[in-house]
């Protein structure tokens, strides 16, 4: 659970510095960057910061879930690392008027204890596929809302 916890929360930062400000895939890979940077950073406010307070996956994982998870994450970690790939971005707008994106990418994500790697998501040469959808606030602010593909995640670190 842990792990998929930890795997929600990077996810969800690389997708929301996907979908920075504005409607074109270069800001959104932009602040996908962001996001990743603040992993890496383990900066907690600037990972938290990507979710919706209204976050909900199909694990039943909420916002306080994935709070606990990134924390946790950066406790028993040194760093984190990630990298992703074959970014593919659709931004709509829902029946509501509201602005959402759904970004899909391959990653891997991995976590350094005692200077050992420990592969988190995906494998350094076999990248996990991820699907993640965001919304924009009303603050004009993309917000991850879901993750999805984290089926690989089941076990504890």
């Amino acid at each position: 659970m842990k792990r998929y916890i930890i795997i929600v929360i990077i996810g969800a930062v690389l997708a929301y510095a996907l979908f920075g400000p504005g409607d074109n895939t270069s800001e959104i890979e932009a602040v996908f960057n962001k996001a990743i940077e603040a992993g890496e950073k383990k900066d907690f406010e600037g990972v938290m910061e990507h979710f919706s307070l209204t976050y909900r996956d199909e694990y039943g994982a909420t916002y306080p879930v994935v709070k606990k998870i990134v924390k946790n994450s950066f406790e028993k970690f040194d760093a984190l690392n990630c990298k992703y790939a074959d970014l593919k971005v659709s931004i709509n707008e829902t029946e509501k008027g509201e602005k959402e994106a759904v970004a899909n990418f391959n990653t891997y994500i991995s976590g350094i204890s005692f200077g050992i790697p420990v592969s988190l998501l995906g494998g350094e040469d076999s990248l996990q596929n991820l699907t993640v959808t965001l919304k924009k606030s009303s603050f004009g602010e993309w917000k991850i809302i879901k993750v999805e593909g984290l089926e690989a995640a089941e076990g504890e670190f």
